[in-house]
């Protein structure tokens, strides 16, 4: 696929005179690539999904968040390091219709509880460092669900069994929130920054007609992908090209150079 190719979709679009919401970018990429390798790692040991590997997981993830109530519109937090269970989760609240709250792993549950309020989320996915924690806060919050990105937790996202195989079609276009990302606070509190899956989506692909990508390269996710910068630029460029992303889960040099 050469760099005018990889950004074919994004014609189409334009001349519809609309974005595809991200969910569907992500079907289209695994209809071009299934077999190509989508999401990484290898801490604590080596783990690949394919494409369509990945797509199956995130339809199963999406069917159990309708069950749990998650419909168009709806509110729902992910907070935890970068993994491939933080990408299909993502990818599931959006096929659900949701909205992702991406919220830093490192503040404090006190502050990610406060932020679950202000947001209004219906439910929450965490890995197990503070899933304890939180699924306390979730019940003064009377959320639908709590969700986990660790094995050793329940509810674990890859691991959970819907009634229904696929979930309906949420309907979503470019005109709908994709995600609220919370600024850091450095100045005040945090602030919610509302964007739409036009706004993401416009942007990797301008971005395209600069960057010579194709399925054929490899990410590496290392900034937390709850960062509008990483989020771009790693995880959602390369899930439109049909690329490969090896996530990062410490920022330590030594974990990078095993990577």
């Amino acid at each position: 696929s050469t760099p005018s190719n990889s950004s074919a979709a994004s014609d189409v679009y334009k001349r519809q005179g609309q974005w595809p919401a991200i969910d569907r970018l992500f079907r289209l990429t695994v209809k071009r690539f299934p077999g190509r390798p989508c999401f990484t790692s290898f801490d604590p040991e080596h783990f690949t999904v394919n494409y369509r590997e990945a797509l199956k997981l995130v339809e199963r993830l999406a069917a159990y968040l309708r069950e749990k109530g998650v419909s168009k519109g709806d509110m729902v937090a992910l907070t935890g390091k970068n993994t491939p269970e933080w990408a299909v989760s993502y990818l599931a609240v959006l096929s659900a219709g949701g909205t992702v709250v991406p919220i830093d792993y490192q503040l404090e549950p006190e502050r990610i509880a406060h932020l679950m309020e202000f947001a209004g989320v219906k439910a929450l996915i965490t890995d197990e460092e503070k899933y304890d924690l939180l699924v306390e806060k979730a019940k003064a919050l009377n959320l639908s669900g709590v969700l986990s990105l660790s094995s050793g937790k329940p509810e674990y996202v890859f691991k959970i069994n819907p009634k229904g195989k696929k979930p309906l079609e949420a309907g979503t276009d470019e005109n709908d929130t994709a995600a609220i990302l919370f600024t850091s606070g450095t100045t005040g509190n945090e602030k919610g920054v509302i964007l739409t899956h036009g706004n993401f989506v416009s942007d990797i692909f301008l971005a395209q007609t600069l960057l010579g990508i194709s399925e054929k390269d490899v990410f590496y996710a290392l900034l937390p992908l709850h960062h509008s910068y990483s989020m771009n630029a790693v995880f959602l460029q390369s899930i439109s090209v049909g690329a490969e992303i090896v996530f990062a889960k410490r920022l330590v040099v030594k974990q990078i150079l095993s990577d």
